[in-house]
């Protein structure tokens, strides 16, 4: 039986309806845990409680919305981070309306600006003119609204010097960051790793696309993921220190899952060790595999698969942006959102749907419309 209780889609004139997820008329979403073919490899208690959410809210909110920029170096001066109008309650019980039960948080993106006043570096809210815990304020409207907490954390730091100096260094920098986060807001659900790409040189090939066959493909696709999670485990797991970094997680919050972004080039693969696998604008149903082997035991890795409300971006991210930008008025329409959340029922995997707060701290009136309107 499907995880989700997804009903068909109707059919209507003009822009069509389409019948909703029984989940998001309140309905329970678990009445009965996923299962494999193999009784022995099952979903922890902890996945399960994580692919029975479903559908969450991602937020992109830092130091680039006040740039109109997606990437950023780590240069920019954070006086001009001021979200005057500020109000995490509004972006939480939009989600809410929305039928969606979680929130996953920029913490850091690849800049290294860090939305709450860490101790580690001064590159933070704290020194700005805001000067508040952006972090803690999600953290309290998202309990305020019934809504579970994830974090995103950007590996790649362009701004902490010992990222590119002394790799050793900065592995206690995250940990010490990763022990303010898992310490200081409560259960986090999952935390999200990226950019591992940064000191992962090893590896990467393209898909043959020229290959004839179902099985042909299917044989290639299998030996170049296996070829490029060897690569990992021999080059960027070691730099990242990614064993140990997990471990250290689950020492602090044993129930956190660990997704560590594998990019678009390799969606679904698993850079061990994770909890759950990262399928970024899977927007369309794919074969993925749910089984893996880890240190010789066969283990199910849900699947996570992610995209944005804006649907307009620029050269270098042309299929949307992740963050706000006063130029971009476009948004994914309902009947979008509602195929992609029957594409996550029927690959059984979550879709955390992305939304950029403007400057002043407000979700796009446009994007607050359109997600209440998904259960009407």
């Amino acid at each position: 039986m499907e995880r989700r209780s997804f009903l068909e889609k109707i059919a209507a004139s003009g822009l069509g309806a389409m019948a909703l997820p029984a989940w998001m008329h309140g309905q329970s979403n678990s009445t009965l845990p996923f299962s494999t073919a193999d009784p022995e490899v099952q979903p922890t208690a902890a996945q399960q409680a994580w692919m029975d959410m479903g559908f969450g809210l991602f937020i992109h909110f830092g130091i680039n919305t006040y740039y109109d920029t997606e990437w950023s170096d780590g240069t920019l001066d954070q006086v001009k981070f001021n979200p005057t109008k500020l109000d995490t309650d509004q972006w939480c019980a939009t989600a809410k309306a929305a039928g969606m039960k979680y929130v996953v948080l920029i913490t850091k993106h690849h800049d290294g600006f860090c939305l709450w006043p860490t101790k580690q570096t001064k590159y933070s809210v704290s020194a700005t003119p805001w000067k508040g815990d952006l972090v803690a304020e999600v953290v309290n409207s998202a309990e305020k609204h019934g809504l579970k907490v994830g974090f995103y954390y950007s590996l790649w730091d362009r701004h902490e010097k010992s990222h590119d100096t002394d790799e050793w260094a900065y592995i206690d920098f995250m940990k010490r960051q990763l022990e303010e986060l898992l310490t200081g807001y409560g259960p986090i659900v999952e935390m999200w790793f990226d950019g591992f790409w940064k000191k992962q040189q090893t590896g990467w090939s393209k898909k043959n696309k020229e290959l004839e066959g179902e099985a042909e493909k299917e044989a290639f696709n299998a030996a170049r993921n296996q070829k490029f999670i060897e690569a990992w485990r021999m080059e960027g797991a070691y730099r990242w220190q990614m064993d140990h970094v997990y471990q250290f997680i689950k020492s602090l919050q044993p129930d956190c899952l660990v997704m560590n972004n594998s990019t678009t080039a390799y969606p679904g693969v698993p850079l061990h060790p994770v909890d759950i696998r990262s399928g970024e604008k899977y927007t369309e149903v794919a074969d993925d595999q749910k089984v893996w082997n880890w240190l010789g035991k066969d283990r199910y890795l849900p699947l996570q698969i992610e995209t944005t409300m804006s649907t307009k971006g620029d050269k270098k991210f042309p299929s949307g942006n992740w963050f706000w930008h006063d130029w971009d008025k476009s948004v994914l329409e309902k009947e979008k959102i509602l195929h992609y959340l029957s594409v996550a029922q029927k690959m059984k995997a979550n879709l955390p749907l992305n939304v950029g707060p403007s400057d002043q701290g407000l979700l796009r009136e446009v994007d607050e419309q359109t997600l209440k309107g998904l259960r009407s």
